[in-house]
């Protein structure tokens, strides 16, 4: 037996609760790294992460962690690793908000400096330090591999888990508790996979994947948020077999302007056998942000994204409109986003704000639009919404009562 397979050995005894010895072979020979750690309560978890080698595993104990060696973030991972709480329903592995920390766990490559020192918080409206330059820059290698689960985050004043530029992430059994602004937020990432955890609470949204391309979102709970899933700028995103409820949008799937330079376009996105109900949380979002300017009371809310599917969900009681699918001027017309005044949007922007070729299949749709409140949008309430003139749009097999379309009827699926 190696010596790898030694420490994997002995972690994986310690998890099911066999002897943890203070000398356990988990702990570094020499001046080499351990492949696998432990963490326990009054211990650190930052500690074991700067200690571990690329790959390594650290295994965290049930308790309530306070980090206090970075002011701003509880956790910062800069290169791959494993992170695993070993929590029990009955026992959690929490980290809370030490003092006034904006982020609990932050993930951004060493070499990746944009986000980090360009803005002056990762919060909305994400604004530039003075003298930072708006003007996209190159991206370096992205970091690879980089997994989180069993760990509750909660109460800080921004992010729970906020990932940057990372190829190939896990994040599975995360609970994101009274986090400010974002639950969990995968950005500028690609072949991930976000699976049974848990966002509430999120003044925001509670997990947003934004600017990324081919991650999996399934089986999560997301509820008492702003928006309870959004999907922005990115392609080839699945959401799939996930709950809804108690937001004030459930599912928003965007095209927008500041994002496009970074990411330009919005498509192929899957929402499929997803419970979207309920979805009437008042909008308290800050009146300044795109967020704030949504209505509340719909399930899913299709903003100028392309060829999306929506199929074989069960959209019910939202009281403005069930599965919305909307050209991204008309819907902000008027407001401090208008097509017409707003300086991120671009020509090519302009070309690409309509929502295309987007399919509404096969979906079941009971009591939506029935209380849609005082909205400029009230007359379009229904279980299903059309406000595009976009070409290719259909909807077919759908089960549902009430509709409106722009172009006075709803286009059959070919």
């Amino acid at each position: 037996m190696n010596q790898r397979e030694r420490y994997l050995r002995a972690a994986v005894a310690c998890a099911i609760g066999l002897a943890c010895a203070a000398s356990s072979p988990l702990e570094a020979v020499g001046k080499q790294k351990p492949i696998a750690q432990i963490v326990r309560p009054g211990q650190s978890i930052q500690s074991a992460i700067d200690n571990a080698p690329p790959g390594g595993w650290i295994y965290i104990l049930p308790g309530v962690y306070h980090e206090t060696a970075n002011a701003t973030n509880g956790l910062n991972i800069s290169a791959s690793v494993n992170l695993v709480g070993l929590s029990t329903p009955s026992a959690p592995v929490v980290l809370e908000n030490a003092g006034n920390q904006a982020n609990g766990v932050v993930v951004v490559p060493q070499d990746r400096t944009e986000c980090m020192s360009c803005h002056a918080s990762l919060a909305p409206p994400f604004s530039l330090l003075p003298g930072v330059s708006a003007t996209p820059v190159p991206r370096p290698p992205m970091m690879n591999e980089v997994s989180i689960r069993g760990i509750t985050i909660r109460s800080f004043n921004n992010n729970g888990l906020f990932l940057e530029n990372v190829d190939g992430f896990s994040i599975v059994d995360v609970q994101s508790v009274d986090n400010k602004n974002y639950g969990i937020f995968p950005t500028l990432s690609r072949n991930g996979v976000v699976s049974n955890s848990h966002a509430s609470g999120s003044g925001d949204t509670g997990i947003w994947v934004e600017t990324s391309s081919n991650v999996l979102v399934t089986g999560n709970l997301v509820e008492n948020n702003v928006v309870g899933f959004e999907v922005s700028n990115s392609d080839n995103i699945f959401l799939e077999g996930n709950e809804s409820r108690n937001n004030s949008v459930g599912m928003g799937i965007f095209l927008l302007s500041g994002l496009f330079a970074s990411h330009p376009g919005a498509s192929a996105v899957t929402a499929t056998k997803n419970s979207i109900h309920d979805n009437n949380r008042a909008n308290d979002a800050p009146p300044n942000t795109i967020l704030g300017f949504l209505p509340p009371g719909t399930g899913v809310l299709v903003l100028g994204v392309d060829s999306s599917l929506l199929s074989n969900n069960d959209v019910e009681n939202n009281n403005l409109a069930g599965i919305a699918i909307v050209d991204v001027c008309l819907a902000f017309a008027g407001s401090s986003f208008d097509c017409s005044t707003d300086p991120k949007a671009t020509d090519a922007y302009l070309a690409d704000q309509d929502a295309t070729n987007d399919r509404v299949v096969r979906n079941k749709l009971v009591h939506n639009g029935t209380a849609p409140g005082p909205t400029p949008f009230a007359f379009a309430a229904g279980d299903l919404t059309l406000l595009s003139t976009g070409a290719g749009n259909c909807f077919g097999k759908n089960s549902y009562a009430t509709s409106f379309s722009i172009e006075g009827f709803l286009p059959a699926c070919p």
